[in-house]
């Protein structure tokens, strides 16, 4: 079935309505969702003035596709889930505890860092005091700072004791990944995971990658208080601008059309039969973390929670997924093989825009409902 064939579905007619009426009542200006099982697309719509080659800044949903990028550092032998953060990465909190986080803690947000602090802020003070009062934030030196300051930090809690879903934990395992792969981040995602999956529009800095005419591909985020500017086709995280753009926690820019070459690579390698992850690594990637106990993360994944999941409460127990701040969710459903791409700029309206929170359960409902178990 083709993707247009399939926008046109009366089977999905609510769902059609609930994703145009989010336009309406301003839950975001530009929406794309695709719905598929296995390799065959059942739905896909465009709402508000995006397109189905539309690039969103995906914001968090980063994390998953730095979690894939570690799995396969890990099947080269360059890194694994239960080494050692610490003999990789230069700690200099006076903290001891940072010394028992292995890779799998800061995977499942298990590690005891804090969940998120305005390191941007840290940046803009250190230019403040240079000689020349030049910017840090979007440098070298940026990133540098901002690693530093979280590699600085003491712990909350004990490593592997609790769970807080945030980003300080991804931001050292973009580091991890260049350490143990000799290239930045950027250069090793796009050769080891989304190049050969065939991801050709996922990148970081778009905007360095795109010619003049194709930024109308981009979709914007509003106005950063930050920068002074409106931000299409630059991050909208603050610390990950602040790093450069390039950070494992946030600043990768993708299409529903990518994210479901994504997915589906997740629920071929279940199979055996992935391009570049294997089976033992997407158990992982798809599975609870045991400890601690009731937590629901994955090494590279949430899963849904009762009551109120914004995957809906029709969403199989199984399925795992992840939520973007910028307003954009993928959620996989392993057994049925059905993959759900919900990207959208809510953000553009203001970061205090939570419309969506109330929709989306509503639209991944109406999907779910539609989906023969």
């Amino acid at each position: 079935m083709t993707p247009a064939a399939a926008g046109e579905n009366p089977r999905f007619r609510e769902v059609a309505d609930l994703l145009d009426g989010g336009v309406r009542e301003g839950a975001y200006a530009a929406a794309v969702l695709r719905v598929a099982r296995g390799d065959e697309i059942l739905f896909e719509r465009c709402a508000g003035y995006a397109r189905a080659a539309s690039l969103f800044d995906i914001a968090s949903l980063t994390k998953p596709l730095t979690a894939a990028l570690f799995f396969v550092l890990s099947q080269e032998g360059h890194l694994s889930p239960d080494g050692v953060a610490a003999e990789i990465l230069p700690f200099t909190s006076p903290d001891p505890r940072v010394r028992e986080i292995r890779f799998a803690h800061l995977l499942s947000h298990t590690s005891g860092l804090p969940a998120w602090l305005p390191l941007y802020e840290k940046v803009a003070a250190a230019a403040a005091e240079t000689e020349e009062g030049r910017p840090l934030s979007g440098a070298a030196e940026g990133h540098d700072r901002v690693l530093a300051e979280v590699l600085s930090l003491p712990l909350s809690r004990d490593p592997g004791a609790g769970w807080e879903y945030g980003d300080l934990g991804y931001m050292l395992l973009g580091r991890a990944i260049e350490v143990a792969g000799f290239r930045s981040l950027d250069r090793l995602l796009a050769e080891k995971v989304t190049g050969p999956i065939g991801m050709r529009e996922t990148r970081y800095l778009p905007l360095a990658a795109i010619s003049e005419c194709e930024t109308g591909q981009l979709i914007p985020t509003g106005w950063s208080e930050v920068r002074q500017r409106e931000k299409a086709g630059e991050v909208d995280d603050e610390n990950a601008a602040a790093m450069g753009g390039v950070s494992g926690h946030a600043g990768l820019f993708s299409t529903a059309g990518d994210l479901f070459l994504f997915a589906r690579e997740i629920l071929r390698a279940r199979k055996g039969e992935g391009r570049v992850l294997n089976r033992p690594s997407v158990a992982r990637m798809t599975t609870r973390v045991a400890q601690p106990p009731g937590c629901p993360r994955t090494l590279g994944f949430d899963t849904p929670t009762s009551p109120h999941s914004q995957a809906g409460e029709r969403a199989p127990a199984d399925t795992v997924g992840h939520l973007g701040y910028t307003g954009c969710s993928m959620w996989i459903d392993p057994v049925r093989e059905i993959s759900v791409i919900l990207l959208t700029n809510r953000v553009v309206f203001g970061s205090d825009n939570r419309k969506l929170s109330a929709l989306r359960p509503r639209i991944h409902d109406a999907v779910w409902k539609e989906i023969p178990g």
